[in-house]
């Protein structure tokens, strides 16, 4: 039941965000300011709020957020949905629907993860962890391809009538939906406490500070790559807005492969296996803005995928075992923020490079970035940060 919800929310994200891009490319000429200000305004909430979030999951029942911010969902999108389907948007109109959606996100997300372990054994956690990242991916690739032709027979707001009916299935499914019970902590009572508890616990399990500070600089360079996709499709190669649902889709076939191939581990992911991963996918970020023809760079945004997504599920993978229980909700929040609440600083910054200087230059120099810090990071790494009890685990 659980994972069913999983799919229905994904999959329905996945046909409004690259609505939301389709969309904000039609109305603006495709300008890269333009749709790095869009993936700003999208993800920003998750960078200020989820720190906020994460103690929200830890206090309240977890079922109970998922299914406020599912119903917030679906009026949000409704209310898109009706406004696009009657011509009555321009560019500004989307920034404060897609605020709204990233804070429903922030909120949601921490209680998401949160619900993966306690729906299944602490033994089975990463394969449970694996198989909400393999749908993920799925979504990405579906969706897209769902999304296109909504968008060819009717226009982008289809799709957003689409995730507003997605969002009310999963009410329901969570309305039915069984979860174990899990101990709170007591004690604190001031909101500053609970919030420097959950930077207090990552100190207290190393490696999760060193690997957190690799997740945030990935998000702050390469980690945003899907705001400058519908440049490279049509600035680039000279596509329709059709070539920006296909990159992003051979994107997500890369990210379930990325899933898959994690899911094949049989031991929590080392920090030196993580580090590696992510400066992977650096270098795949450089290779893929060098693509000299339209077939090729669908072939080489795969790895990107793949490694993207292989080394995000890891360093949850990790995050997850480190955490205690009842912390469970702020260490998450702390990936959040590293994962999604960075990529809008991200895509801002690479929206206006790229259409400054063009999305190659972005790209290529975002990938080398987030690769050198990550091979920095775990051959630099501080000798007093090596001897924790917790780095027995990993």
């Amino acid at each position: 039941m659980v994972w069913g919800t999983f799919v229905v929310g994904q999959l329905g994200f996945w046909i409004s965000f690259v609505s939301f891009q389709a969309l904000m490319a039609r109305l603006t000429d495709t300008d890269g300011a333009w749709l790095g200000l869009l993936f700003f305004t999208n993800f920003i909430p998750t960078l200020v709020f989820t720190p906020f979030a994460g103690v929200v999951a830890d206090r309240v029942e977890r079922r109970r957020i998922l299914m406020v911010g599912y119903s917030v969902l679906a009026v949000t999108v409704g209310t898109l949905a009706v406004l696009t389907l009657g011509d009555d948007v321009v560019p500004i109109t989307l920034l404060p629907f897609a605020f709204v959606m990233g804070t429903v996100f922030a909120f949601n997300s921490p209680a998401s993860q949160a619900v993966i372990a306690a729906s299944v054994d602490r033994d089975d956690l990463a394969s449970a962890i694996s198989l909400n990242s393999t749908a993920a991916n799925l979504a990405r690739v579906v969706g897209p391809a769902l999304a296109a032709p909504l968008l060819a027979v009717w226009n982008e707001g289809a799709a957003f009538a689409v995730y507003a009916v997605a969002s009310v299935i999963v009410v329901g499914l969570l309305s039915r939906a069984q979860l174990s019970t899990y101990e709170r902590e007591v004690g604190i009572h001031k909101l500053s406490a609970w919030l420097k508890s959950g930077v207090v616990h990552a100190r207290e399990r190393p490696p999760a500070v060193t690997v957190l500070s690799i997740l945030a600089m990935s998000s702050l360079f390469a980690g945003a790559y899907l705001a400058v996709l519908p440049v490279v499709a049509t600035k680039v190669f000279d596509r329709s807005s059709s070539g920006f649902t296909v990159l992003a889709a051979m994107a997500g076939v890369g990210s379930v492969f990325g899933a898959l191939l994690t899911g094949l581990r049989v031991n929590v992911p080392r920090l030196r296996s993580v580090g590696l991963l992510v400066a992977g996918f650096g270098a795949a970020m450089v290779a893929f803005s060098a693509a000299p023809s339209w077939p090729l760079a669908l072939v080489l945004v795969v790895p990107v995928g793949t490694l993207y997504f292989s080394a995000m599920t890891s360093i949850n993978t990790m995050l997850q075992h480190l955490a205690d229980d009842a912390r469970r909700g702020r260490m998450l929040s702390l990936f959040q923020v590293g994962w999604a609440g960075l990529v809008p600083i991200g895509g801002l910054w690479l929206g206006v490079v790229a259409g400054a200087h063009g999305a190659r230059i972005a790209l290529g120099l975002a990938g080398a970035v987030t690769a050198i810090y990550a091979l920095a990071a775990i051959t630099l790494r501080p000798a007093r940060q090596r001897a924790g009890a917790w780095e027995t685990v990993l």
